[in-house]
């Protein structure tokens, strides 16, 4: 695996979500000294060198107050994660960037060794897909930011799902020993936990608990 974030790599994070499971909005909720989503685009603020796109809902741009962050919003809602990931991209590629890592942002313990790791680990693909704790992680994933126009094209096509990207596209699986080849990323987190998400105010609690309290 290379150990090198391509030059220009933007950031894409995905704060449009109705937060149904979690019953408030999780782009508000408190980590650290300030907003979760101003945790998240911190981390891969700091982890790439190009810009940080934000992606909101309809009408609801989430403001950063950052020159480096983008704020841009999904003006057709309901059709899900591949609408995010099409603005997103083609955002990302407004820019300059050719690739972005792109994030949900109910991540609240991703660091920027994983986010490092997952971009080097592009190379020539479209997309660099792990597949860490049972199932794909479109959401903690690196995507040439090309594939903007065409997840656009899919979702006029009906498609709604990431999977229907990936089919379309020329992807590198990384399973859990392939992101753990990347010397930071095994120092910083063996056990992978950057991808441990928060969907509900249980799962939130539990990592306030796990990030806050005595490690072993």
């Amino acid at each position: 695996m290379s150990h090198e974030t391509p030059p220009g790599a933007a950031a894409v994070v995905l704060a449009g979500g109705r937060s149904r499971r979690m019953g408030t909005d999780k782009a508000q909720l408190r980590w650290g000294g300030g907003t979760l989503l101003e945790h998240v685009v911190g981390v891969v603020r700091g982890a790439v060198p190009g810009p940080v796109v934000v992606v909101g809902a309809a009408g609801a741009p989430r403001t950063v107050g950052d020159p480096r962050v983008v704020a841009v919003t999904d003006d057709a809602p309901g059709r899900g994660p591949l609408q995010g990931l099409a603005t997103g991209l083609r955002a990302a590629a407004a820019q300059g960037s050719t690739v972005a890592f792109v994030c949900s942002v109910d991540l609240p313990l991703l660091h920027g060794a994983y986010v490092a790791a997952v971009l080097a680990a592009l190379g020539d693909a479209e997309v660099a897909l792990p597949v860490v704790h049972g199932h794909r992680q479109p959401l903690a994933a690196a995507y040439a930011t090309a594939l903007g126009d065409r997840a656009a094209a899919l979702l006029d096509a009906g498609a709604r799902r990431p999977g229907e990207l990936f089919a379309a596209s020329t992807v590198r699986e990384l399973a859990a020993a392939d992101l753990l080849a990347d010397p930071a990323l095994r120092a910083a987190d063996p056990d992978l936990d950057a991808l441990r998400d928060a969907d509900t105010p249980e799962e939130y609690a539990a990592l306030t608990r796990w990030a806050t309290g005595p490690r072993p």
